[in-house]
């Protein structure tokens, strides 16, 4: 007869299927060293065996899965009848002497592990469907525990979950019995990042205690990001750590208050980090493959307790690919100044694993325009605490390549303040390869600019078909098949989007460049006050129409009493387009929503909703638009007047011989911004495609696992959601909840730094109070007023004419409220950034790049706001 129990070390894996996924991979563990505690494995025909002594053959597993609906109180008969039923005096003899040996080498209690033969699998994880028993010291203890590993079978998700698999699925329930670790420090870790796919760090969670309350999810752990190359820390995040799991003496586990001084304290020390980080890499040369793993610390042992397959979007980072001199992490420059305003705060994993991508892709696109190389393993973005950083360090060592433009002028054209860590990479980069591409550049270049006006075109026709062909189709009727198709044409659309405004930025930037380099030259003095000038009032920039057609709506509410007593006494959070009465108002704003409802604050954040779904601030720039008394034609003169001077003054500057060059060149960079806006608005529509997707996504996954709780797509990754709808057995709920806790903590923790070396800080600095903050001049003109700081689209209504609005990035979303200010200011942003862009056109001062304005400044404090000299100075109370 088999043997009922086989210590761990002795099950050999490629004949393990019988014994389930997690013992296959604890034996697999065992056998090649790792530090696995003791233990010892019962395979599934024990429980197969069982319940053919104990049930109706109507009540087994098989018949089970065959019958098409079992109620919750049957099953709920069987799980009973198996566990009041007595095992067999083999298993009972097993047992008795697997505890006994493991207890003369040590162990106190022992913990009950199920091992099905449906989970832990490379396709199908099952994760979290079975019991888990800790710290049973009797031997009835674990015995029933035993049986409430099999019984764990009868619940109405296993067997749903079961049912999905097919028929030829294995149905049987081993278990392990392993010797519990009295845990100091545990929790899990991941052999590359789950929610990046960057295959260069290690991720650790860990807590005090037991590493069950952080599996489940009870406990806010510490966060390691650990450079798998170097060992050096990438980032590190607190954890709540208020209470910890620990054994009983008595048998089971207690829950203990983890006192103040020691939650606010790294759980792991660097030498244990590093133990951890050695391990991670072991476990994954060893698999061949991304491993989740459970270990826990009992003095300097570390312990392995399971390890799982995991599935990544992609990998990004290949092991043994650096550079041949790998660069010192702790000196690394990273910055959001401008990115960060595109998408403020912190990120969704969906949302993370599309525009990652995409910028990495898109850099790398506008990198090579500008003629430089850059390397294939360049890391070129990243995430710290769920917001999106760019490598600052890295962009500086390629755009060194440029031997004429040094990468300071670069870095402050996006917002970025440059750190003097720069200079060094500035030294050792090379012009040579760059000089002599210079010819294939320039070629490149004319040719893409002549083509580049006809390519838009066609572009843009293509466009419009994908855009209606997309909007026709309703999601909730596709088969999953179909809905994966249409997240792949999606993808497919956003790439090529991307592409071709990514050739109008390169162009942008390079045309930028050249009209600075002249302006410096030949106006040294009035270089940035021109610059501003000459690109103030374009007229047809996409992103700033928003703003001015609800002026022009508002103007024409005012001669419809209904509508306008509506807006101006109406529950904004209550407010919509068909609550208004029928008239031109409304008529005019249905048009406006189908224009442009894709568009939203955070816009780039595809997990926020849009106008069309929240007109919140719609409403509220209408309501300061009513109240106000802007003449929008009178600003738009002035405007145009400025922008007449400031190309006299740049005729009168630059000799005759280069005039017309001049105005060619300014014509181009007209046209690029222009074209920039325009592709950028597409840009955001496409991500309101992606937002279908993941709603309808969501709702399916809802559907099929409740747990997972509302909106769940947004919290995996494009790849996750594609296995989910390839796959009917994935099962994702524990992920989605693990990641919204995360999501949730990252959102509480205050802002990194705008700019930061190495890794942010654990605290954030105090703001020191000053009369006069400086930043980057963004849009001319003085302005005076009270500070109205906006946190919150649902703080719109807040703002009222003459104000100063105060925000700590001013992504194109908020733009119709822009035209309601007096002025504006904000914590991040650039003179190229869309804000600034959209500032220019509505002639409202404004400055950019104030480091913590929202902070520094305080609600109602009389302020002005100098946007030729780039100061805020706080006037009084």
């Amino acid at each position: 007869m088999p043997r009922v129990l086989k210590r761990i070390e002795l099950v050999v894996p490629r004949r393990a299927a019988g014994y389930g996924g997690k013992t296959r991979g604890l034996a697999a563990l065992a056998r090649a060293g790792f530090p696995v505690p003791a233990a010892y494995a019962m395979p599934g025909w024990v429980a197969d065996s069982f319940f053919t002594s104990v049930l109706d053959v109507a009540d087994r597993p098989r018949a089970l899965l065959r019958t098409p609906y079992v109620t919750d109180s049957r099953l709920r008969t069987i799980r009973e009848r198996a566990r009041e039923a007595k095992l067999p005096q083999d298993v009972v003899r097993s047992v008795s002497d697997a505890l006994l040996a493991m207890r003369e080498e040590g162990a106190v209690g022992f913990a009950v592990r199920s091992s099905a033969t449906h989970e832990d699998q490379e396709g199908a994880s099952a994760a979290g469907m079975h019991s888990t028993h800790l710290n049973l010291v009797r031997e009835d203890e674990v015995l029933d525990g035993i049986k409430m590993c099999w019984s764990s079978l009868f619940q109405p998700r296993v067997l749903s979950y079961l049912r999905a698999l097919g028929e030829d699925v294995p149905v049987s329930v081993g278990v392990v019995i392993q010797a519990m670790v009295p845990a100091e420090v545990s929790g899990v870790l991941f052999t590359c990042n789950p929610l990046t796919g960057d295959a260069s760090e290690v991720v650790i969670n860990a807590a005090y205690g037991l590493g069950s309350s952080v599996v489940d999810g009870r406990v806010t752990p510490d966060t390691y990001r650990v450079d798998k190359a170097t060992g050096q820390l990438r980032d590190q995040v607190i954890g709540g750590k208020a209470q910890q799991t620990l054994l009983d003496l008595s048998g089971g586990v207690r829950e203990v208050r983890v006192p103040p001084p020691e939650r606010e304290r790294a759980a792991l020390s660097d030498h244990q980090l590093l133990n951890l980080r050695d391990l991670a890499t072991r476990i994954e040369e060893h698999f061949g493959g991304n491993r989740d793993v459970e270990w826990a610390i009992v003095g300097q042992q570390v312990f392995v307790l399971q390890a799982r397959p995991i599935v990544v979007p992609h990998t990004r980072g290949r092991r043994g690919s650096r550079r041949e001199q790998a660069r010192d992490r702790r000196k690394i420059v990273w910055s959001n100044a401008n990115i960060g305003e595109a998408l403020p705060g912190v990120a969704t994993p969906f949302t993370w694993s599309v525009l990652s991508h995409f910028s990495d892709l898109g850099f790398r696109r506008a990198f090579g325009a500008l003629g430089c190389t850059v390397p294939r393993d360049a890391e070129l973005i990243g995430d710290f605490r769920g917001r999106i950083y760019i490598n600052l360090t890295e962009f500086t060592s390629i755009l060194s390549q440029i031997p004429w433009i040094h990468p300071s002028t670069l870095v402050r054209l996006g917002g970025g303040r440059y750190a003097s860590e720069l200079d060094e990479v500035v030294a050792h980069r090379s012009s040579t390869g760059f000089l002599l591409r210079l010819p294939q550049t320039l070629t490149r270049y004319v040719r893409e600019n002549f083509r580049l006006h006809a390519r838009i075109t066609e572009f843009e026709e293509y466009f419009a078909e994908e855009r209606a062909r997309m909007s026709s189709v309703d999601p909730r009727l596709l088969e999953p098949s179909g809905l994966d198709r249409m997240l792949s044409d999606v993808e497919h659309l956003l790439d090529e989007t991307g592409s071709i405004m990514l050739t109008a930025y390169a162009n942008l930037l390079t045309a930028v460049l050249v009209l600075i380099g002249i302006l410096r030259t030949f106006a040294p003095d009035e270089s940035s006050g021109l610059y501003r000038d000459l690109l103030s009032g374009l007229q047809d920039v996409d992103s700033a129409r928003p703003g001015f057609v609800l002026w022009r709506i508002a103007q024409l509410a005012k001669s419809d009493p209904a509508a306008a007593q509506r807006i101006r006494e109406g529950d904004l959070s209550q407010l919509s387009v068909t609550s208004l009465p029928a008239g031109p108002t409304r008529d005019a704003l249905h048009r406006f929503v189908e224009e442009f409802g894709h568009r939203g604050i955070r816009e780039a954040e595809i997990a926020e909703p849009r106008w069309a779904e929240d007109p919140t601030l719609m409403f509220a720039a209408l309501r300061s638009h009513l109240a106000g008394s802007l003449d929008l034609d009178q600003r738009e003169e002035a405007l145009a007047r400025t922008r007449r001077k400031a190309e006299e003054k740049v005729e009168q500057s630059v000799p005759f011989a280069l005039r017309l060059a001049v105005r060619r060149l300014l014509d181009a960079v007209r046209r690029f911004t222009r074209m920039r806006e325009r592709l950028r608005g597409d840009v955001v529509e496409v991500l309101g495609m992606f937002r279908r997707v993941a709603l309808e996504g969501s709702r399916r996954i809802q559907a099929r696992e409740p747990e997972a709780g509302p909106e769940a797509a947004f919290f995996l990754s494009v790849a996750e959601l594609r296995r989910v709808l390839h796959d009917d057995n994935e099962r994702v709920a524990i992920r989605v909840q693990r990641r919204r806790l995360e999501y949730e903590r990252n959102r509480a923790l205050p802002d990194p730094p705008t700019t930061f070396v190495g890794f942010p800080p654990d605290d954030t600095a105090s703001i020191p109070k000053s009369r006069r903050l400086r930043g980057l001049a963004a849009s001319g003109g003085v302005a005076e007023g009270r500070a109205r700081i906006l946190r919150d689209p649902s703080q719109a209504a807040e703002l009222t004419p003459g104000e100063i609005l105060v925000v700590a990035a001013a992504d194109t979303g908020w733009a119709p409220l822009f035209l309601a200010a007096a002025g504006v200011v904000t914590e991040l942003g650039g003179p190229l950034s869309h804000a600034a862009i959209i500032l220019r056109e509505y002639a409202v001062p404004a400055v950019v790049n104030v480091a913590n304005a929202t902070q520094a400044l305080q609600e109602g404090e009389w302020i002005r706001v100098d946007g030729d000299a780039g100061t805020v100075e706080i006037l009084g109370a």
